[in-house]
C-alpha cells in the first residue's frame, strides 16, 4: 500500500527506514523502546499506544480500525471516505516514477476485483438509482443525495455495507460500457470478472504467494491505465493510482472528492464523472499520439516535488 514510499529515503528533515518483516521488526521494536525516531506501524501490527513513539497507520478508512485501538489518538487511515467518521488522513504521494514513452498501440488497462451479487433491498436501491449514479459518479460520495434518496441512517456500518455494493455495481456498469466500446484494445484483469462472461486475466490477491507488484507495474508501464478509484472510499492519489503514475503509465480517473486540488489544470485532461466523458477522454488519447506523450510527461512533472510534499504529510502526522 506504501508502494515506492516503502523504500529507505530522505524526505528533507526525515529519514524513512523500512524495518517491516518478520527480523527486522524487532529492530523497529527496539528503537522505539530505546526514543531512537519514531514508529509507522501498519495496520496496527504491532501498535502503537504512544504518539511520542509513532503512529498507526491503517492501509484503509476508519471503519477498519479495531475498537480497541480507536481511542488511541495516534490513528491514521489512507482513504477518506465522506460515510465514515473519521479525523486523521496520513497522505503519501508518488515517487520514483518510472521514465517511460506509452506503447505504440497501448492498451487501456483495469485491473480490480469485482461482485455484483446482491440482496433485495441492494437491487431496489441500485435499480431506483441507477441512471443517476450512472451520469453522474459523484453522486455516489454525495452525503446529502445518500440521505435524501439511498438511505438516511445514522448506522454506519450498514451505510457503508452499501455503499461498497453500490461501487462494485457502478464499476460493472461503467466497464462493461467501456470493454463494448474499445473491446480487443481493452484489458481486463481480475479473478472474478470471467463470471460474468468477460474476458478477463487472473490477478493474484495481494500477499498471496503469486504476487508480485514488478508484474503490475510491469502491466502498467507504456498503457492508459483506467482507475476508478479507491472501493473504500474517495482519495484521487491512493496505492493504485500510485501505482500506475509511478510505473509510467497514463491514468485516466473517475472523480474522486479531491480531484480539482490534486490534478488542478490536469482534471479536464485525465479526470471523468461519466462514461461518456471517459469514452471521449480515452479516444483522444488513443488517436493523438502527441497529445497522449504530452500528459504523461505533465503526470511526471507534476509530482517532481513529492518529496517535499511527503514531507509536509510527516510534518502533520509527527507534529505534537
Amino acid at each position: 500500500m506504501f508502494n515506492n514510499f516503502l523504500r529507505n529515503g530522505i524526505y528533507g528533515k526525515y529519514i524513512v527506514i523500512n524495518l517491516g518483516g518478520p527480523i527486522k521488526h524487532y529492530i523497529a521494536k527496539l528503537l522505539i523502546f530505546l526514543g531512537i525516531g519514531r514508529g509507522i506501524s501498519c495496520d496496527g501490527d504491532p501498535s502503537i499506544s504512544d504518539i511520542s513513539k509513532g503512529i498507526n497507520f491503517w492501509t484503509r478508512n476508519f471503519l477498519y480500525i479495531p475498537d480497541k485501538d480507536k481511542k488511541l489518538n495516534n490513528c491514521f487511515a489512507a482513504i477518506k471516505n465522506d460515510h465514515v467518521k473519521q479525523s486523521n488522513i496520513f497522505q503519501i504521494y508518488p515517487i520514483n516514477i518510472i521514465k517511460s514513452k506509452l506503447n505504440i498501440n497501448p492498451k487501456i488497462i483495469f485491473i480490480s476485483r469485482i461482485n455484483t451479487e446482491t440482496t433485495k433491498e441492494e437491487k431496489k436501491i441500485w435499480d431506483l438509482n441507477k441512471d443517476k449514479l450512472l451520469k453522474n459518479f459523484d453522486l455516489i460520495e454525495d452525503v446529502n443525495y445518500w440521505n435524501q434518496n439511498i438511505l438516511d441512517t445514522m448506522d454506519e456500518k450498514k451505510k457503508y455495507a452499501l455503499y461498497l455494493k453500490l461501487k462494485l455495481l457502478l464499476r460493472f456498469e461503467i466497464i462493461k460500457s467501456l470493454k463494448h466500446k474499445f473491446n480487443e484494445q481493452m484489458k481486463v484483469i481480475g479473478n472474478d470478472w470471467n463470471i460474468y462472461s468477460f474476458k478477463s486475466e487472473s490477478s493474484p490477491s495481494i500477499g498471496s504467494k503469486e504476487f508480485n507488484i514488478k508484474n503490475i507495474y510491469d502491466i502498467y508501464k507504456g498503457n492508459i491505465c483506467l482507475d476508478l478509484g479507491s472501493l473504500v472510499g474517495s482519495n484521487s492519489l491512493y496505492h493504485r493510482s500510485m501505482q500506475i503514475i509511478e510505473a509510467g503509465g497514463l491514468i485516466v480517473q473517475s472523480k474522486q472528492s479531491d480531484s480539482t486540488s490534486v490534478w488542478k489544470d490536469l482534471h479536464n485532461k485525465l479526470i471523468f464523472n461519466n462514461i461518456e466523458e471517459a469514452i471521449q477522454l480515452i479516444e483522444k488519447i488513443l488517436i493523438n499520439v502527441n497529445h497522449r506523450s504530452e500528459l504523461l510527461n505533465e503526470i511526471r512533472n507534476k509530482f517532481n516535488n513529492s518529496k517535499h510534499l511527503i514531507e509536509k504529510s510527516l510534518d502533520k502526522v509527527f507534529a505534537n
